[in-house]
């Protein structure tokens, strides 16, 4: 059973409560670094305003910093802190984790099939959030 708790235990190991978005935002900026809240907003299908408030109070915890994009001095970035970084981290060790628990139930025969259906739902999210919506 995985249980979340806001005020200990796992959950980026006891250093951010459980908040999907901050844990999206954290994760995407540690795979593919700065990056601007508009196309974190695009990506995660929230309003720009939800995503301000939730980058607003990741730096405020000082997990994340805003600067300017070098390209282009009008348009603002976001980025891991070195804190941050060790959050991402943090989160992605327990997402290992959680993963390594879930398939130790499977049998050998059973993986496969999985990774095939998952790599499906993979490509349909990726459709849907490129508004490329197939009816079929």
């Amino acid at each position: 059973m995985f249980l979340v708790s806001g005020r200990a235990g796992p959950p980026a190991e006891g250093h951010l409560p459980f908040n999907p978005l901050y844990f999206h935002i954290l994760g995407r900026l540690r795979e593919r670094g700065p990056t601007r809240p508009s196309e974190l907003a695009a990506k995660f299908g929230v309003a720009r305003t939800t995503l301000s408030t939730a980058v607003n109070a990741l730096v405020n915890r000082g997990l994340l910093k805003k600067g300017r994009d070098p390209h282009d001095g009008r348009a603002q970035l976001v980025k891991l802190s070195d804190t941050g970084l060790m959050v991402a981290k943090a989160i992605y060790r327990q997402d290992l984790t959680n993963m390594k628990v879930l398939l130790e139930q499977l049998d050998n025969s059973e993986i496969e099939p999985l990774l095939e259906l998952l790599e499906k739902v993979v490509r349909g999210l990726e459709s849907a959030s490129s508004g490329d919506l197939d009816s079929g």
